[in-house]
């Protein structure tokens, strides 16, 4: 077009030099209505997720292009989430570290405690509980060791496999299980600690996560571990040959979400904001429940299989546990006379 309008401009057409100054308006219009076009629609969208190993299915599968679409139609926006799953202890680990999470899912409110003191969310800021899960026993099918409560793994001979409490929740919540099932019989500190030391005299195997215990199990090692009861039910669908034991008393493991506040732009806190609340929508509890996770608030018909549930709260709260029971007791007193077999190196990161 701009060869015509010079040989236009030199054979003095005006017809010619008419329709080629239109042409040339025209094409400028074009241009500058494209670059309008552009510069007003949506840009996509990513948040980054950071979940503890167990969410990874119930996440990638099913909540995440869930709230992708659903994010599109309200906005008109393109949004891409990209999840990052291991043991929440490491994952906390890593975004103090600088990981660029934006919203993290933890088995635990210590986990965000973490990230408070490393200042990587306000101090004001509160977890918010999404699920629940009760902490089960897995054996071997038939149940050889006729397992029914917490204090039958300290059998003299049983190989127990165990989630490691310095990375995994599951380990934690595991720990304070198998303490606090005593306490709230006996009524009893020194009992429940015995208890836990002779439940830990039987363990052989750690494993960084929950579910890499999971995977060594299916390998063949140990005769039982105690990790989520959704993670077994999750198991025992991909096939895997093992018998769930429900003890009369077990610790519910609540699970949470937090926004991380040092990383999330004022661009991204909209669609983080809206990912956390789309996880306590019908259609996010309905997810989680799917994979065999409890209601964000439980209410007591939820666990009537269960004869006494009780919460870290019955345990003073996640700090005081924290401090009265992993580090007091497991870090000091168990940890260094533990009597480990070797961890094959491929499962000693998690997932």
């Amino acid at each position: 077009m701009g060869k015509l309008i010079v040989q236009c401009i030199r054979d003095r057409d005006w017809r010619c030099r008419a329709g080629s100054i239109f042409g040339l308006a025209l094409l400028i219009a074009v241009v500058v209505y494209g670059r309008i076009v552009m510069s007003s629609a949506p840009t996509p969208t990513r948040l980054v997720v950071y979940a503890f190993s167990t969410q990874e299915e119930v996440l990638t599968q099913s909540i995440f292009p869930a709230f992708e679409e659903a994010w599109r139609v309200r906005t008109g926006q393109n949004l891409t989430i990209e999840g990052v799953f291991g043991p929440s202890e490491t994952l906390a680990g890593q975004i103090n570290l600088g990981a660029p999470a934006d919203v993290a899912l933890f088995s635990n409110a210590q986990n965000m405690t973490h990230l408070k003191v490393g200042r990587r969310v306000r101090v004001d800021n509160q977890p918010v509980a999404v699920s629940h899960t009760p902490m089960v026993i897995v054996t071997r099918p038939g149940n050889p060791w006729a397992i029914s409560d917490f204090f039958d793994l300290a059998q003299p001979g049983l190989q127990l496999l165990h989630a490691d409490p310095r990375t995994s929740g599951a380990g934690q919540w595991a720990v304070l299980a198998e303490y606090g099932s005593a306490l709230s019989q006996a009524d009893d500190q020194q009992v429940a600690q015995t208890q836990l030391e002779a439940i830990w005299h039987n363990v052989r195997l750690l494993g960084a996560s929950a579910r890499a215990t999971l995977t060594l199990f299916e390998l063949g090692a140990g005769d039982a571990f105690v990790t989520y009861e959704h993670d077994a039910l999750l198991a025992q669908e991909r096939g895997v040959l093992l018998e769930i034991v429900v003890p009369p008393r077990t610790i519910v493991a609540q699970h949470i979400a937090v926004i991380v506040d040092d990383n999330v732009t004022p661009a991204e806190l909209t669609v983080a904001q809206a990912f956390v609340e789309y996880l306590l929508s019908d259609a996010g509890q309905q997810a989680f429940s799917y994979y065999h996770l409890r209601p964000a608030d439980p209410q007591g018909e939820q666990f009537l299989e269960i004869l006494q549930p009780f919460t870290v709260e019955d345990l003073g709260d996640w700090s005081r546990a924290y401090i009265q029971v992993l580090e007091t007791i497991w870090q000091t007193e168990i940890e260094p006379h533990l009597d480990l077999e070797p961890t094959p190196t491929m499962l000693g990161t998690g997932e």
